[in-house]
């Protein structure tokens, strides 16, 4: 009685770890390619003469713009 109880458990265990283990992944994959824009960036897209500052008009529709792009 106790093994099975004690077989359960582990059973249990692994199987919570396993579906934790596969959201983790799968929020992982969202995210992916997904960061704040880099200095670099930032100067090119002055060089092409737009307002980079954060917070600035330019900036905030190009971050929106790359938002909405499917990441594969």
């Amino acid at each position: 009685m106790l093994d099975a109880i004690v077989g359960v458990l582990i059973a249990v265990t692994a199987t919570t770890a396993l579906v934790v283990s596969v959201q983790v992944a799968e929020s992982a994959f969202d995210q992916a390619g997904r960061s704040p824009l880099l200095k670099r960036e930032v100067d090119i897209l002055q060089g092409a003469g737009y307002d980079g500052s954060a917070g600035s008009e330019h900036r905030r529709v190009l971050e929106a713009d790359l938002r909405q792009l499917p990441i594969q």
